[in-house]
């Protein structure tokens, strides 16, 4: 009895879930904001949330270390001379303006980044709602269940998925980061470095300047030592941005289906 009251409830459901998107006027003109608008929150929302936690660390340690003149050149110091190369002594004014620079930075990309969703889920989410909907209820009619359908979503928007993903990497390399800062640096240094360039650096000043850049990569481990701390920030901001967007696909696919089944 229980059996057949559980069977029941599922068709009952079954049915009312294909009334449901039968009910949706028929769009035309190959309209798709809606889902569009779908797409275009779930980049939003999962962008956000890695920008938040890789900016949030880095952004307070600046915060700090700018309070101790010390620390702060203990860890800026190596990461300019990687940005500028050693040839050239870096000014300790230029140093001190690290922090200042690697902010300023950061909130450019990120803005770049999220400022860039929109034209690019628009470029690339060609399909319209109508689209979907047929192929939801086209799988409806073949017996389909609802994992069944994600799964189907999940393949048809795969290949969209992929070329937004890059498209978002492709954003943050053109950014160029490493190349920004050191524009900063030359900068400063065409400033203030003509003052210096009469002054010989100590021998002391030379021992100690090559203590702190050994120290910076030995314990720099998988860190690409020609790039420093903000290459490891680049890459690792790239990096998780690609893994999230491509393992949370299937939110995209649920959020899509219902949508078009609960959205009168």
């Amino acid at each position: 009895m229980i059996f057949c009251i559980v069977i029941l409830c599922l068709m009952a459901t079954i049915q009312a879930m294909q009334i449901n998107f039968n009910s949706h006027p028929s769009q035309s003109g190959g309209t798709y904001s809606m889902i569009k608008d779908t797409a275009q929150a779930h980049y939003e929302s999962i962008i956000d949330d890695i920008l938040s936690q890789h900016n949030e660390g880095i952004l307070t340690e600046l915060s700090f270390i700018i309070k101790e003149p010390q620390q702060m050149y203990a860890i800026m110091k190596p990461q300019a001379d990687l940005l500028y190369g050693t040839a050239t002594p870096i000014e300790d004014v230029c140093v001190a303006q690290m922090p200042g620079m690697i902010a300023n930075q950061i909130h450019e990309l990120s803005n770049q980044i999220y400022s860039s969703i929109d034209l690019i889920v628009t470029q690339h989410w060609k399909r319209s709602d109508e689209y979907y909907r047929q192929t939801i209820l086209k799988a409806i009619e073949k017996g389909l269940y609802e994992q069944d359908i994600l799964e189907l979503l999940y393949e048809i928007m795969e290949g969209v998925n992929t070329d937004i993903t890059d498209h978002i990497a492709h954003t943050i390399d053109e950014f160029h980061m490493l190349k920004k800062l050191k524009d900063g640096l030359d900068h400063c240094q065409a400033i203030f470095g003509q003052e210096a360039e009469k002054d010989t650096e100590t021998f002391a000043d030379k021992i100690w300047n090559a203590l702190l850049l050994s120290l910076s990569r030995s314990d720099s481990n998988n860190e690409p030592r020609q790039n420093g701390f903000m290459g490891k920030y680049v890459f690792e901001l790239r990096a998780d941005i690609q893994s999230e967007l491509y393992s949370r696909l299937y939110e995209l696919a649920r959020a899509v289906y219902e949508d078009l089944a609960f959205t009168s």
